[in-house]
């Protein structure tokens, strides 16, 4: 279902971003031989990988979010999982905990730039995330992220899915803004007045769930950043001028990559579970930019660390230009190219 050009094409435009910006992310990190990044790579390519997978889901199931009186509700509006049934509802809470999973790989980011920092056992440290990261770190890491989907799955399924009542609420609602049946149509629905009683406790047992991991999540990365930043200006860590000038760059990049999931996933979801709370509709606009901007981290994260490690902006660089040196040679090398070109004034 068509809604307006910018739900409908941005995302996918990002999704295209993603797909681009991510191979070029993982060719870079994994090509650079200047930083010797070691085992951190791997966490890197993990994050970019599931920043891919983030963005074919969000293609695959194109979500819409609606506010009405006192619900908030998030649908399917198009695709292969539009039409209700139990395994496509179930799709729906799972592109949703995409959410919390950023949230976890950014935990492990966090750890392992504190662990690198821990100067007290830094020989100590370090040994362990060579000795043992790979495989089993990554696999902690992975672990964890799933664990945290899971969380936010159980939440979205079993609390806040769109049972008969919570459709019905929404049920004219939807019929006149999109012109959909809400009964037939896979929701998430978080219903805080105007309902029964295990309506409305169900939804408030499952937006509290998820705000307190979101929050929490927040939290961990505040408290972390602090903590390695203290480490980083400390005059007794024992590490050389370049790699504690490295740390610094990582660091920066890695609360950039914090902060864009902040702005553009965690500000907007919060908003758009509460504001229905106190009545107020704001308009579609509104409700129709936070799906947007949720569509958009996947692809602004790496660009975070590209842009923040000179060593990998100035490899960027040479990529964009080898690429750009190599369609002039193109157009040389085409006869009709040239022909074209000398046609024009």
């Amino acid at each position: 279902m068509y809604i307006n050009w910018p739900h409908y094409y941005i995302p996918k435009f990002n999704g295209l971003c993603s797909f681009l910006v991510n191979p070029l992310f993982i060719f870079i990190i994994f090509a650079d031989k200047r930083l010797q990044l070691g085992n951190y790579r791997y966490l890197l390519s993990y994050f970019a990988i599931f920043n891919m997978t983030c963005s074919a889901c969000d293609i695959l199931v194109p979500m819409c979010v609606h506010d009405h009186r006192y619900a908030f509700s998030v649908f399917i509006y198009d695709g292969l999982f539009k039409k209700y049934s139990e395994i496509n509802q179930f799709m729906l809470a799972v592109r949703c905990s995409f959410i919390s999973g950023t949230y976890a790989i950014l935990h492990a980011h966090f750890v392992y730039r504190f662990m690198r920092t821990c100067n007290n056992v830094t020989a100590f440290s370090n040994k362990f995330l060579s000795k043992y990261f790979l495989p089993y770190g990554m696999i902690a890491s992975v672990v964890y992220c799933l664990c945290h989907m899971v969380y936010w799955v159980v939440a979205c399924f079993f609390f806040i899915g769109g049972d008969r009542e919570r459709k019905l609420y929404m049920r004219e609602t939807i019929k006149d803004v999109y012109g959909l049946d809400s009964l037939d149509i896979n929701m998430i629905i978080a219903l805080y007045r105007e309902g029964s009683y295990d309506a409305v406790q169900k939804s408030l047992i499952g937006v509290v769930a998820i705000t307190f991991l979101s929050v929490d999540s927040v939290i961990i990365y505040f408290i972390l950043g602090l903590l390695i930043m203290k480490r980083l200006g400390m005059n007794t860590l024992i590490m050389s001028k370049k790699t504690k000038k490295l740390q610094a760059q990582l660091m920066k990049a890695l609360i950039v990559q914090s902060v864009i999931p902040t702005v553009v996933s965690f500000a907007p979801c919060i908003f758009s579970w509460y504001q229905p709370v106190f009545g107020i509709e704001l308009g579609g606009s509104v409700y129709h930019s936070a799906t947007i901007a949720v569509s958009a981290f996947p692809f602004l994260d790496p660009l975070a660390i590209l842009f923040f490690v000179p060593t990998f902006r100035q490899r960027l660089n040479e990529e964009i230009g080898k690429i750009l040196q190599m369609r002039k040679l193109t157009n040389r090398s085409d006869p009709n190219a040239e022909t074209v070109s000398s046609r024009v004034p």
